[in-house]
């Protein structure tokens, strides 16, 4: 995974007036991370020594990119955490790592003059329709899982955010969906979780993990087998053989090089992972969780 560094405008590069290079990654629809966004991006129109590179991403990617940054900056980059969003200056000499919005709002008005005022409700809002019109622009379509877990509170659950990877699986995709609008997928039980790997349900039958099929009945085809199993949070299709796509899926808990060119990856979360890594640290006995999880389709916000 590298570091995203796309230049601040189309076609741009930082020249040799350039003094500050002011770097923000953060989730779309936090609020502070929007305020950085404005914050960097007003900087760097209104002067000529500073540019800066914006990342949103959905709340998986953005932990996904922390690491790697905590992991090529280390030292105070070390005290990042996912749920705040990271900004931090590179000058010729130095990088300055802002721990705190202080930090940096006190470094820019000292530095630039900066100063903003703005409530953060102003900014959550723009974070929330920021976010929406992200996923409508991709193309792809979202679904939500909900999980119940016997003996454990809902409001420590988090709900299971998925994108679908419609233009590469888009048989599969719709399959998925439709299995969601099936009533017996409420309520069903995550049948198998292999520790470190990835849990898995979609047996509507029984919950024994014996039974699979399409949402239009019978199975589907392999559509594609491109998508690398290489990271944690990738949705796919379980099956016992080439072209044996039914109603079982599964959610990756980190790479699973053996399974490429095997098993069908159509979708990845984007938020709710914790939920997944959750149930991951459950007792199980033959990989069979031994509390009781359930699953439920979550109707998405319009």
């Amino acid at each position: 995974m590298t570091v995203l560094k796309p230049p601040a405008t189309p076609g741009s590069e930082p020249t040799k007036d350039v003094k500050y290079q002011i770097f923000v990654y953060g989730q779309f629809q936090n609020p502070l991370f929007q305020a950085y966004k404005h914050a960097a991006e007003y900087l760097a129109k209104t002067r000529n020594d500073v540019v800066a590179f914006v990342h949103g991403l959905y709340e998986t990617q953005y932990e996904q990119q922390l690491r790697y940054l905590v992991n090529q900056y280390g030292g105070s980059f070390k005290q990042s955490r996912p749920s705040m969003p990271l900004i931090f200056a590179e000058t010729d000499d130095s990088v300055l790592y802002f721990k705190t919005d202080k930090r940096f709002f006190d470094w820019a008005q000292k530095r630039f003059n900066y100063t903003d005022n703005t409530h953060m409700v102003f900014y959550k809002v723009v974070g929330t329709k920021e976010l929406q019109s992200v996923k409508d622009a991709s193309g792809k379509s979202f679904c939500a899982l909900r999980f119940e877990i016997a003996g454990e509170p809902a409001e420590t659950i988090q709900t299971v955010h998925i994108e679908l990877f419609n233009e590469d699986c888009p048989a599969i995709s719709r399959n998925f969906l439709d299995l969601l609008e099936n009533p017996k997928f409420n309520g069903h039980l995550l049948h198998r979780v292999k520790a470190g790997g990835w849990v898995q349900g979609g047996d509507l039958v029984d919950g024994s993990g014996f039974n699979s099929e399409a949402a239009q009945g019978g199975l589907l085809r392999h559509e594609s087998l491109g998508i690398k199993h290489d990271r944690a949070g990738l949705v796919g299709m379980a099956n016992h053989g080439k072209d044996t796509n039914g109603s079982q899926f599964y959610i990756t808990l980190r790479e699973l090089p053996f399974m490429d060119g095997k098993s069908v990856i159509f979708g990845r979360v984007i938020s709710g992972m914790r939920t997944i890594l959750m149930i991951n640290k459950l007792p199980t006995k033959n990989e069979r969780p031994l509390k009781d999880v359930k699953v439920f389709a979550q109707k998405l916000d319009s």
